[in-house]
Order: structure tokens, then sequence, then C-alpha cells
């Protein structure tokens, strides 16, 4: 719960943060006359509270969850995922005010401070730790694909993050290896972590809520292994056109390529189990939000893939088309998947229903137009941009003029995230408000009581 809530708060800072962003691509006077609310601030300000503020934490709870409920044992280390929860948002909080205040690294996705990354490692071992920790404790031998995943991706944060840290800001690499270990990071922390914890939330919701199973076993195995090994492999297409060597460049197409397998793998198995079954009684809006998700992951993979051939790489390379590539992972994948397991998780844990259930359905729909109008307006802006690119007749103000209105479109699709996070974060604090009016507040009236009564009349 304590993950859950900061993550609500942070994807409302994340989605206000981005919005301004996005305003000031084409309004830059705004706010013009203040340092910190400059573009070069905000933006990555925006990002990483989207990142580490709402995607990481709200990962790391979904994965204990339901690691704890296919072990069949309680959760461990509850104290102190709670403490070192309270720390990570501290270091955040230092982070964020640091780039804000011109303190940034200037490492793309890794911009926060080199003061406020320790902070956040230690604590996010603190709170990761617990997770094999109950695994082996389980109860039940068989281990499910979604522990697959979700263990993964556990291990698997703390090595990106320190490599690509010493990598880029602690003993930067020289030259243009520093830029391929960023790019390595981002398409990691994309691909293969968040890809790791939002299917292991789809292989546990989808059948759980299908109430039919995964057939296919070694499908899932094949689709998990080949993740894990060439995900990470196509980072170098992101830097296409760039002073690199050709041989990476080209590891960089072919690990793209090689992504295809695992996400077919994924599709041929989770798409017949929405096929075969129409849905237990309380699936409820929660099957809705891991579905488009899943639509989501497939039609960004396959748009990657494509991407990543040389000729349609020079007319998408340095535009909004890949702003459109990342975003339909984080917005239209990542986060509908965790929006729905919050949707799911939240009330079992407090044993309450959502006093608003009309805010989740409309969240749902905010929440995936959102991720369609942004994965619709910078693909198409991007193609658009793009070919002005490549035609040199056409003046600099003039390439931009022409993608001006997708990047105004962009801000209704960041202004629609903002109001399905106001009507998250609304609906939690009622949430918590109804959970404590009906358990907290009649065991404190029930204890002042006992204080109240006499000795003798104890006796």
């Amino acid at each position: 719960m304590a993950l859950f809530l900061f993550a609500a708060c942070w994807l409302v800072v994340g989605a206000g943060l981005s919005t301004l962003a996005s305003i000031k691509l084409h309004a830059p006077g705004l706010f013009a006359s203040c340092p910190s609310l400059t573009y070069g601030r905000v933006q990555p300000a925006a990002w990483n509270a989207l990142v580490f503020g709402f995607a990481i934490p709200v990962g790391l709870g979904v994965a204990l969850w339901i690691t704890a409920r296919l072990s069949g044992t309680m959760l461990l280390g509850g104290r102190g995922i709670v403490i070192a929860t309270v720390f990570w948002n501290l270091g955040l909080v230092i982070g964020l005010l640091g780039i804000l205040a011109g303190d940034s690294t200037g490492v793309e996705s890794l911009e926060l401070p080199l003061y406020a990354s320790p902070i956040l490692f230690v604590a996010y071992a603190a709170v990761a730790v617990w997770g094999p920790v109950t695994f082996s404790l389980r109860r039940t031998p068989e281990v499910y694909i979604a522990q697959w995943y979700l263990l993964g991706a556990l291990f698997l944060f703390p090595w990106l993050y320190g490599a690509a840290s010493l990598m880029t800001v602690v003993a930067p690499l020289r030259g243009v290896l520093q830029a391929a270990a960023q790019a390595w990071f981002l398409h990691n922390l994309l691909t293969v972590w968040l890809g790791f914890v939002g299917l292991g939330t789809l292989f546990y919701f989808i059948p759980k809520l299908t109430a039919n199973s995964v057939q296919n076993r070694n499908l899932a195995i094949f689709g998990f292994w080949t993740l894990a090994l060439f995900g990470g492999l196509g980072a170098l297409q992101r830097c296409h056109g760039g002073p690199f060597p050709a041989w990476m460049l080209s590891l960089g197409v072919v690990g793209s390529v090689l992504t295809a397998f695992p996400l077919l793998a994924v599709l041929m198995n989770l798409v017949p189990v929405l096929r075969g079954g129409g849905g237990t009684a309380r699936a409820g809006v929660t099957l809705k939000f891991v579905t488009v998700a899943l639509a989501f992951y497939g039609l960004a993979g396959f748009v990657t893939v494509a991407n990543s051939f040389t000729f349609l790489r020079r007319t998408t390379q340095f535009t909004l088309f890949n702003v459109a590539l990342d975003q339909m992972t984080l917005l239209g994948f990542f986060t509908l998947a965790m929006l729905g397991a919050l949707y799911e998780i939240a009330p079992c844990l407090v044993r309450t229903p959502w006093p608003a259930p009309r805010w989740v359905k409309l969240h749902f729909a905010v929440a995936t137009l959102a991720a369609v109008v942004i994965a619709v307006a910078f693909g198409a802006g991007g193609v658009v941009q793009g070919l002005a690119i490549n035609d040199a007749t056409l003046p600099y103000f003039a390439v931009v003029k022409r993608y001006l209105p997708f990047a105004a479109t962009g801000t209704l699709a960041w202004l629609l995230v903002l109001v399905g996070a106001l009507l998250l974060a609304l609906n939690f604090a009622r949430l918590v408000a109804v959970h404590c009016r009906q358990t907290c507040i009649p065991a404190l009236k029930g204890w002042f009581r006992a204080e109240s009564v006499p000795s003798e009349v104890k006796a």
C-alpha cells in the first residue's frame, strides 16, 4: 500500500510536469523568466518522476504481491519495505529538486544527480530483496510463468542502473561509448525491465480473470529467455546516423529483429487465453486494462522491429516517432497493465471496494485514449518531421512548423494522463479514508474505552 500510494502521487506529479514540458514545445515563452521551469529542466524532471516515481514503485508493489500470492505465503519484511519506500521517495525528491536547480548529470534518462542515486540504489535493494526471500519459502513447488518474469525484473534493475551510472556518470566512458552506454540503459529499461514486470502482470491476471490457463508452457519459457537474451541487444538502433562503428549499428538491427521471437511467443500464449475465456464475474475493468496493455505491447513490438531497418530509420531517426515508440511502451503497455493490477490489488489489501467505481471506468477510458492519442500524434508527426528533415530544400523553421501541430496534440494526450492520474489519486485517498474509518477509528475507540474503565471493574 505504501508503494502504491506514493506511486499514485508521483503519477500526478509526472503527468503535470509532462504537460508543462509539452506546452513549452509550442509555447516556449511560458515561464521563460523562471530558470527552473525551462524545457531542459522540466522534461527530465517529468521523465524521472514517471519512471522512478511511478513505474518502478508500482512495479515493485505488483511484483511483491503476485510473488507472495503464487508462493502461497506471507510477504516478509513489511516494515523494512515501508521504511525503504520512504527513503526511495526522499532520494527521488532530492534528485528532482537537483534537476530543477540545474544540477542534472546531462545524461538522458540518467539525469538524477550523483548524490541522489545511492539513496535510490540502496532503497531499491532493501525492497526488492524480499521478493526472492518470499519466493524461497514458497509452499508450492511449481514456478509459475509470472514469477519468472517478476523475479527476473527484481534482479535486473540494480545491474542496469548500477552499470549505466558507473559508465556514464561516475567514471564516464570516452567518446561515443558513453552515448552507447546511455542508449543501452534506456533500451533495457523500456524493453526488458518494464517488459518483464508488465508481462509478469499479464501472465498472472489474464488467465486468472478469464478462468482459462496458458496452454504452452514451453513456448512461455522460450519467450522469457529470448527476451532476456536479445531484448537489450537492440539498444544501438537508437544510435543510427551517429558516429558509431558499423558493427554496433548492425548488432542493434539484429537485436531488434530477434525481439520478434519473444513478442510472438507472448501473443501466441495470451491471445488464445483471452479468446477461450469469457471472464469471471469479478473480472471487471481490470481485464480491460490488461487486454489493452497486451494490444499495445504487440503493436509497439512490431513497430519497433520494423523501425530497426535502415530504410525506415532514415526517415524516423531523431524525430517524434521514437518518442511515440517509447510512450507506447511506457503509457500504453506498462502503465495500463499496472493500473489494472492496482485497481485489482488495492481493494484486496484493505478488504474495501473502491468508493467511486465509476471513476475507475472513466480512468480506463481516459488512459486508453491518452495512449492512443500520443501514439498516433507522435507517430504521424515523426514521419512528417522526418520527411521534412530529409528535404534539403526546406529551411529549419519550415520543418519546425510542420511538427508543431503534432506536438500540440501531444499536450492533449498529457492532459488526459493528468486527468486520469487525479482520478486515481482521489479515489485512492477515499479508499484509504474509508478503510481507516471502518477499521482504525473503531479500534482506537475500543482502546480508549478499555483505558477509561476503572481497574476494579476490569478485575
